[in-house]
């Protein structure tokens, strides 16, 4: 399959395959561990200083076009919290069952049968957004299990961030901190973003370019794109599918609620069907409603 080539282009680091040679890989820990610390900056006191891989699938990436999952970066700080970092490009509808799918797998796996539940630790799952999913106007939001009325948090062993980036668009906030510094450099890393005082991201930003020089990589990030085109494509006619038979049905259910008021107000059944388009036998079957 031939792909295009250009040596003066910039791969967009929302590409998961290109997001995660630039945060997944253990010779780039001091880029994660930058953006960790700035996405976490709210809950956790202490800053994290080493991370250890966990199941990398950076040897997958060859089979980018044979519809692998989605890539993630997955890792153990040395305080042996497990945080799961994914993009999504796409919108599948199903984010919050997934996700709290995903944690709850990351959170048991952590020990076998037979082993005390005190050895599970905090487990953090960041979603990044390439779309608008939650209900809330900030861009980055946060959850924990909490007490309906009192508001005290239960534990913070569950804690899930969303990340998303239109919203941090639209707002264009200052870059006054090292999280907008970082989602300036995933939504515009061409703006001149290695110009900033932070040294992660300025050497993200080479190792962004040098992705973007490397023909196989950007031979698979094309892969990945088209797969992630292909896929939100069918996404999307699935659901207008779906909007177009909300439509017919809600048209038919309009017709048996008038049928039910026609025939409230004493109206004959040839009438009533006559005036909906219902069968006769559907207006008996309404009629015997009443």
């Amino acid at each position: 399959m031939g792909f295009n080539y250009d040596d003066k282009m910039i791969l967009d680091p929302k590409n998961d395959v290109v997001f995660q040679k630039i945060f997944g890989s253990p010779e780039n820990e001091d880029i994660l561990i930058s953006f960790l610390n700035a996405l976490l900056e709210r809950t956790e006191k202490e800053k994290i200083k080493h991370v250890e891989y966990v199941d990398t699938k950076l040897s997958d990436i060859e089979a980018v076009d044979d519809k692998i999952g989605i890539l993630d970066v997955r890792v153990v700080t040395e305080k042996g919290i497990h945080i799961n970092v994914e993009i999504q490009l796409i919108n599948r509808y199903n984010m919050i069952n997934r996700t709290l799918f995903y944690w709850s797998r990351l959170y048991s796996n952590q020990i076998k049968k037979g082993e005390n539940y005190k050895n599970l630790n905090k487990t953090i799952t960041i979603n990044i957004l390439n779309f608008d999913y939650i209900d809330s106007k900030k861009y980055h939001t946060t959850y924990h299990l909490w007490e309906d009325e009192e508001k005290t948090k239960l534990t913070d062993i569950l804690e899930i961030h969303f990340i998303e980036l239109p919203k941090f668009l639209d707002e264009n906030p200052e870059l006054n901190n090292s999280l907008n510094m970082w989602l300036a450099f995933l939504t515009k890393p061409e703006k001149g973003v290695s110009e900033m005082g932070e040294p992660a991201i300025r050497k993200a930003i080479t190792v962004l370019d040098m992705l973007s020089r490397d023909p196989e990589t950007v031979r698979l990030a094309e892969l990945r794109m088209k797969q992630i085109l292909d896929e939100k494509s069918m996404v999307e006619g699935a659901r207008e599918e779906g909007k177009i038979e909300g439509i017919a049905e809600g048209k038919v259910e309009g017709k048996e609620e008038a049928a039910l008021n026609f025939l409230r107000l004493g109206i004959s059944e040839e009438t009533v069907a006559q005036g909906t388009g219902l069968s006769i036998d559907k207006i008996r079957e309404i009629k015997s409603m009443l």
